[in-house]
């Protein structure tokens, strides 16, 4: 089984080594692994090599950003090149604890096509759990706490489903993209598995708010159950 990690960069040269390394950990039980590094800023691709050891760099492939600028371009050329059975999703200036796959391929070997765990903010130890459960596509809405760089989701769930061009909120209207799918099967494990930098996009909340109430706009999401989220 082949595993595919997409990893959006812009200019985090200090912390993508741990972001890598952290892959790598983790996935030493994969046949084999891809580390899709997307490069969305200015950085040359041996400025960004230099930051790993030989035997990880064979693992990275940087490819340039095929679409708008932004998380979700990035993430969409991934999505374009990418050749393994399981996908998983990591910024670049987070990282994975040890036994976040371990974990996540038990439940994609019950039947899982969509994995998300509990992650924490490296400053504050603040610590976001999933949804327990994802009944119908609407809940994506109304039980957020699906951090992206948690997940990982089968090839098959997949199927040409992109990123929206979207500032923020770009990834909740992809999971709700997915979670229409028949194949849809949602896990969500309650352990932290994720540190997030709170140095990065995340820290303007009002924002993301905003785009969350885009996001809705987007979907036809209708006035009632827009106030309910």
């Amino acid at each position: 089984m082949k595993l595919s990690v997409i990893i959006p960069f812009y200019n985090e040269l200090n912390l993508i080594n741990r972001a890598v390394n952290s892959v790598v950990i983790n996935s030493i039980f994969f046949d084999q692994v891809e580390i899709i590094l997307i490069n969305d800023g200015s950085f040359e691709e041996s400025e960004i090599r230099s930051c790993f050891k030989n035997d990880i760099d064979k693992l990275i492939k940087i490819v340039s950003n095929n679409y708008a600028k932004g998380p979700g371009g990035a993430r969409n050329t991934g999505l374009d090149i990418l050749k393994g059975d399981i996908i998983a999703f990591l910024d670049a200036d987070d990282f994975w604890l040890p036994g976040k796959l371990e974990a996540q391929m038990r439940e994609i070997k019950k039947g899982a096509t969509f994995v998300a765990t509990s992650y924490r903010f490296d400053k504050s130890k603040t610590i976001i759990n999933p949804p327990s459960s994802i009944d119908i596509p609407i809940d994506i809405f109304l039980n957020r706490g699906i951090g992206t760089s948690t997940v990982i989701l089968t090839k098959e769930l997949l199927e040409d489903h992109k990123f929206r061009e979207i500032r923020f909120a770009q990834d909740i209207d992809f999971w709700f993209a997915l979670a229409k799918s028949k194949k849809f099967k949602y896990a969500g494990i309650s352990e932290v598995f994720v540190e997030y930098n709170t140095g990065g996009s995340t820290k303007n909340k009002w924002v993301q708010l905003f785009y969350v109430n885009k996001v809705l706009s987007l979907n036809n999401i209708s006035i009632f159950k827009r106030i309910r989220v």
